[in-house]
């Protein structure tokens, strides 16, 4: 499966999504996983909450062995596949060799062109009426016997989940009828292409001779089925027996080669227009669709174990920050009165930290931990805490990774507006994937009252400020 397009943990689309499914299945049937980390990573990483889904099923899909069982599952399923066709190839040559026989009597064409076409003939027409019902999500019983054989083979669970996880994705999505259908066609198609050698081999080594037998119906029925049936073969260029070679092969196999040889190319004929030709068209058309389809994919972000998982990579304060339009002017913070606030009072507060951040950090003495605000009604409980009692110092610790948004920023100016000084400590400042969203954050706090020197990027400054000094380092990292 060629990847057609990346996401953000670095898969092709499909084949994320099909990770991501296979992850969902296992924690369903086997309960969470433990994806502190990962969550982590997936929220620092941002985009869209499906990214982040697909972002998270990778990086525990990578610890959990499903994404090297995926790795392998599809060269074992293409190899599957391989033998399946060479097994059909040998079948369809074996029947042309079984309908003709050796040479030694005649050949009844009506027999042969039934031995060579009926059970495709009868498969083809069951498939179409299964599509035409609306019954075609199963895609064919080879294209599930495929794939109940590579399930079966492959042994290991993770190999196990990630067939389920396939078949539950192309069933949901309706691409199933395309995928194993292709896998139908493609089988049928190698078993007619068998079928159409073999009779061009056995014909091209052997004399025969052709006839056509009845009881009980007249030359003219034959004359019009022959007529009927070679009509598409003649419009790809095979001969058609007339109506008095026709006539005369009812009486005894006729013996010259001109008979022998429209009778050979009509057999052909019927063969490639209504063996070859219709499969080879279905197997290219279920292919089209099947890659059209899995471009389009996407996440069922609604179903069981993805449902839980949009609040934690993608908290309320984050989403709602970038999608209202941009207020003529931010709220300023504003420091509380002295007569208000208790002055030896010191708390410190995380605003939407990372699942995985080590939290608290060693406070000083007499601190109070306010906990990690990630969600509106945490919002509202320290709000209410603060406005309750004042601090005479807070501290804000923020996660300089990630860009500031007009609510996180908001946070920040009603946090401080109920303490008596308020300082933002810049946590990660000097991780790489803060880079310039350092100076965003100073330009975000600047507008909201923060003043520069107000903001520390190192622990050991922000606690040195709330009272505490456990090493000689300079104050806080002022940003010039």
């Amino acid at each position: 499966m060629p990847p057609e397009g990346g996401d953000a943990a670095g898969l092709p689309r499909f084949e994320a999504c099909w990770l991501a499914e296979a992850v969902r299945l296992r924690e369903l049937r086997d309960g969470s996983l433990e994806d502190r980390a990962a969550v982590a990573e997936a929220r620092a990483a941002g985009g869209t909450p499906e990214a982040r889904v697909m972002r998270r099923a990778a990086l525990l899909g990578a610890r959990e062995g499903l994404a090297d069982a995926l790795r392998a599952w599809k060269p074992r399923a293409r190899l599957v596949l391989v033998i399946l066709a060479l097994v059909a190839l040998a079948t369809g040559f074996g029947s042309a060799l079984a309908v003709l026989g050796e040479g030694g009597r005649p050949v009844n064409v009506v027999w042969a062109l039934g031995g060579l076409l009926g059970v495709h003939t009868v498969a083809l027409l069951l498939w179409l009426a299964s599509l035409a019902a609306g019954r075609g999500e199963g895609g064919g019983a080879l294209g599930r016997a495929w794939l109940w054989l590579s399930a079966r083979l492959a042994g290991a669970s993770a190999a196990r989940d990630l067939t389920a996880a396939l078949g539950a994705i192309t069933a949901r999505t309706g691409l199933a009828r395309w995928w194993l259908g292709a896998v139908t066609h493609g089988l049928w198609l190698a078993a007619m292409a068998g079928a159409l050698v073999g009779l061009v081999a056995t014909l091209a080594a052997r004399r025969y001779g052709f006839v056509w037998e009845t009881t009980i119906l007249p030359a003219d029925t034959f004359v019009g089925f022959v007529a009927a049936a070679g009509w598409l073969p003649a419009q790809l260029g095979f001969t058609v027996p007339d109506e008095a070679l026709v006539r005369a092969s009812g009486v005894a196999a006729l013996s010259d080669e001109a008979a022998r040889i429209a009778w050979s190319s009509w057999l052909a004929g019927c063969v490639t227009a209504y063996g070859l030709v219709p499969r080879l068209l279905l197997w290219a058309g279920c292919l089209l669709l099947w890659r059209v389809g899995r471009a389009r994919v996407r996440l069922d972000l609604a179903a069981p174990g993805f449902a839980p998982l949009i609040p934690r990579l993608c908290p309320e304060s984050e989403r709602l920050g970038v999608v209202d339009a941009a207020p003529a002017h931010l709220h300023r913070a504003r420091v509380a009165r002295h007569g208000v606030a208790d002055a030896s009072a010191r708390v410190v507060v995380g605003l939407e930290l990372d699942p995985g951040a080590a939290w608290p950090p060693a406070l000083p003495p007499g601190t109070r931990d306010a906990g990690v605000v990630d969600t509106r009604e945490e919002r509202r409980r320290v709000l209410a805490q603060l406005a309750a009692a004042p601090p005479g110092r807070l501290l804000v610790a923020c996660d300089a990774r990630r860009s500031p948004d007009r609510g996180s920023l908001g946070m920040i100016a009603e946090l401080a507006a109920h303490a008596g000084e308020c300082r933002v400590w810049l946590v990660h400042a000097d991780a790489p994937a803060a880079g310039e969203r350092l100076a965003h954050w100073y330009e975000g706090l600047a507008a909201v009252g923060i003043a520069p020197q107000q903001v520390s990027e190192s622990e050991a400054a922000a606690l040195r400020w709330l009272g505490a000094a456990p090493d000689g380092t300079a104050a806080g990292g002022r940003r010039p």
